[in-house]
């Protein structure tokens, strides 16, 4: 019976080409294989929707209620509220590698988490931490639904839209006389609480409220969250990100009809003594990252509304661990599952 041959469950795409594996194995190999990982950026754009909608007596609303300031037509805007960037660490295809036990190394045990990155020699992988999900679709607006006027017979019976803005202009004129009898105690009987008296303040003013709308409109403001996923594999000088149309929301970056964002990544020299696995004597058995540390800024060309340092894995270099090392005993190697960075050698 052949030899079980014990891979780990690195790739969680099946879609990549064996050709872009840097490892093989043969028949009856017994080797662990892993990889180390590279950033994926996710970039969680916040977006504020304003909607406004005109009342039904926008037309009398100078003539009862004095004032010009009214909204006439529906309309719905979008404008930036901020942007923030988490990184999130994925299988590097180009950095795969197998580890074959030597007679020395038979007691060293890989550790691999279920993404197929490496954790370390001999030490258990840390919990994976799970992303937190950002709500893409913008969150439902509560249906108004057309309530009746609180108006007498005479208004209601009209027929006419100038009278039913008259009742109603009217209405709003008792209201705000009742709120002002009750701060000023001018009426015959106040309430028996705090708690009472709170509540009907609220009343008056919710109906104040829902009455005038029908004069000067209506606006609702919500917050958009959108999350756009990018992995640079390469040095991005003012690449367009995303677009933001204010009629459409975030678009495509493709999408003309919106004004472009654009995000730049520049990755930092990483120092010359890190030196690559040619360069170390004898054979090398794990393989290690030293990222490098990459500057993130995202804006519109005038301003930045986004700019950070991280550790960026694929723009650093790969660092050789010698066989000798697997000869101690006891032998403990902790690794940064995010970044691939060695932490420790126990």
């Amino acid at each position: 019976m052949k030899k079980l041959i014990f891979l780990s469950t690195l790739f969680v795409l099946v879609s990549i080409a064996p050709a872009q594996v840097s490892f093989s194995l043969t028949e009856g190999e017994a080797a662990v294989v892993y990889a180390l990982p590279k950033t994926e950026l996710c970039i969680n754009v916040e977006t504020e929707k304003v909607t406004q909608k005109p009342g039904m007596f926008y037309r009398y609303s100078e003539r009862y209620l004095a004032t010009n300031k009214v909204i006439t037509s529906e309309k719905t805007t979008y404008s930036l509220k901020s942007i923030k960037v988490k990184t999130h660490a994925v299988a590097d295809p180009k950095r795969t590698y197998k580890f074959e036990p030597t007679k020395n190394s038979l007691k060293t045990r890989l550790s691999v988490n279920a993404d197929g990155l490496l954790c370390g020699v001999n030490v258990h992988c840390s919990a994976k931490m799970k992303m937190q999900e950002v709500n893409v679709s913008p969150s439902a607006e509560n249906p108004t639904t057309p309530t009746l006027l609180p108006l007498g017979e005479e208004y209601m019976m009209a027929g006419s839209e100038a009278k039913l803005a008259e009742g109603t202009a009217k209405q709003i004129y008792r209201i705000r006389e009742s709120r002002l009898g009750l701060l000023t105690a001018d009426v015959e009987k106040l309430p028996a609480d705090g708690a009472s008296f709170t509540a009907m303040l609220e009343g008056l003013n919710k109906m104040e409220r829902e009455l005038t709308e029908l004069f000067i409109g209506k606006t609702t403001t919500e917050i958009q969250t959108k999350t756009i996923y990018l992995t640079p594999d390469s040095e991005l000088a003012n690449q367009v990100v995303f677009r933001l149309s204010a009629l459409r929301g975030i678009v495509t970056s493709d999408d003309l009809s919106g004004a472009p964002y654009y995000i730049n990544v520049k990755p930092l020299i990483v120092p010359m003594d890190a030196t690559n696995s040619k360069d170390k004597k004898g054979n090398s058995v794990l393989y290690t990252i030293l990222p490098a540390s990459t500057q993130i800024t995202i804006g519109d060309g005038f301003n930045n509304y986004f700019s950070d340092q991280f550790f960026i894995p694929q723009f650093g270099r790969v660092l050789p661990l010698s066989e000798d090392l697997f000869k101690q005993q006891n032998l403990k190697i902790r690794i940064d599952q995010q970044t691939g960075r060695l932490l420790e050698i126990e």
